[in-house]
């Protein structure tokens, strides 16, 4: 989970609620009073005062006559505001509740997006939670239905809901519902990738915290490469022992410090460094004799390793999976590279070791997807073989 996830579940752990039960029979619409204030029963949270303000707007909806809208009131960038409501979990417990919404954003310099929580008798620990950080939306976008969904178990007691904005821009959002939908609408909860409950059974001599298969659920995921708090799942697997270091199956370790990278991987030593830089996450240092630089933006994902590189743009449109963006080198007709990145990578503060180990894992030799049309060949012959032979005398 990420610093700005983790802050914004203890503001809203303060947050004083007025909650209101909500039916589950029918979704429930917000009403709207006139443009100069806030629908009834929202109100903004920010991380300070004055950053970020809401109201309602008749130019342009979605849906409806009106729709409501969040939007920065300075040009400082580190900041983020939500415009939201509660409400009473009661009528929801022990269902699937899925929030969604119109929503179109413009000038977004961070990234928006809708959310929900739900919360039982601790507000310091959430039992769902989904804020669209992983397919969040950025720059100018129109009009789109977007939906968040989680499980609402039988020990929730409230319900928050809204839009956010992390930097600056502004978002709309009307044709809000709150639907009970089925078991087979898939969940969208970030904390459903929480790590096994702790071992009860005693740890080999190694003291590596073996989890069962069907219990290692990925956080999240560079290519074919997943990892969650405990495990790097690739052909030479890591397991994160009990003082911390990461270690495969031939002995090699991987050690973290802050966002320092340091150890072993495929018989080469490993030294690299994490940082943020805005909205891009950038991994350098060497593998080996030769040096790494990868860059994990938005829009675009460039990976260098000494000779090798790979340059791919962001597919805007993937929606096959919501968590996750697809990355593409096309030229011409053909995909010549993909690469997919999931969940916690794609956080603004993701696990050092294991981001490390997924893009290593993947390598810098481009890979395209399977199908399509063959990659051109050399030809078999010299071009001179090729000519037309004369006619014979």
């Amino acid at each position: 989970m990420t610093s700005w996830t983790r802050h914004l579940l203890a503001l809203l752990a303060l947050t004083v609620l007025s909650a209101g039960a909500a039916r589950a029979d029918s979704p429930v619409t917000p009403k709207l009073n006139d443009a100069k204030k806030l629908p009834v029963g929202w109100f903004v949270t920010q991380s300070a005062p004055n950053l970020y303000e809401a109201g309602v707007d008749t130019n342009s909806p979605c849906e409806g006559i009106r729709s409501a809208f969040l939007r920065s009131r300075t040009e400082t960038p580190n900041g983020y505001g939500t415009f939201m409501q509660a409400f009473g979990a009661q009528d929801f417990r022990g269902k699937r509740l899925r929030f969604s919404a119109a929503v179109r954003v413009k000038d977004v310099d961070g990234w928006a997006g809708l959310w929900m929580r739900v919360e039982g008798a601790d507000p310091k620990q959430p039992l769902g939670f989904d804020n669209m950080q992983s397919r969040s939306l950025v720059g100018t976008l129109g009009c789109k239905r977007f939906d968040v969904v989680l499980d609402v178990p039988v020990e929730a007691t409230t319900v928050m809901a809204g839009l956010l904005l992390s930097g600056t821009g502004e978002a709309w959002l009307d044709g809000v519902r709150f639907e009970v939908v089925d078991r087979s609408v898939p969940v969208t909860d970030l904390l459903a990738s929480r790590p096994a409950m702790p071992q009860t059974a005693p740890l080999d001599l190694e003291e590596v915290a073996v989890t069962p298969r069907a219990s290692q659920v990925p956080t999240g995921k560079v290519g074919d490469v997943w990892f969650n708090l405990g495990r790097v799942n690739m052909d030479k697997s890591y397991t994160r022992l009990t003082n911390g270091t990461w270690r495969n199956i031939l002995a090699e370790d991987i050690t973290e410090q802050g966002n320092e990278v340091r150890g072993t991987f495929l018989q080469r030593p490993v030294a690299l460094k994490l940082r943020r830089e805005g909205a891009r996450t950038l991994i350098e240092g060497t593998w080996g004799s030769d040096p790494v630089r990868i860059q994990l933006a938005p829009e675009r994902l460039t990976m260098q390793w000494g000779i090798y590189a790979r340059d791919l743009q962001r597919v805007p449109d993937y929606n096959q999976n919501p968590n996750c963006f697809r990355y593409e080198r096309v030229e011409g007709p053909r995909t010549t590279d993909r690469l997919d990145v999931c969940g916690a990578a794609l956080s603004s503060k993701p696990p050092s070791a294991q981001l490390a180990l997924a893009f290593l894992g993947n390598g810098f030799r481009r890979a395209p997807p399977p199908g399509g049309p063959p990659l051109p060949q050399l030809p078999m012959k010299p071009r001179d073989a090729m000519q037309v032979a004369p006619p014979s005398p």
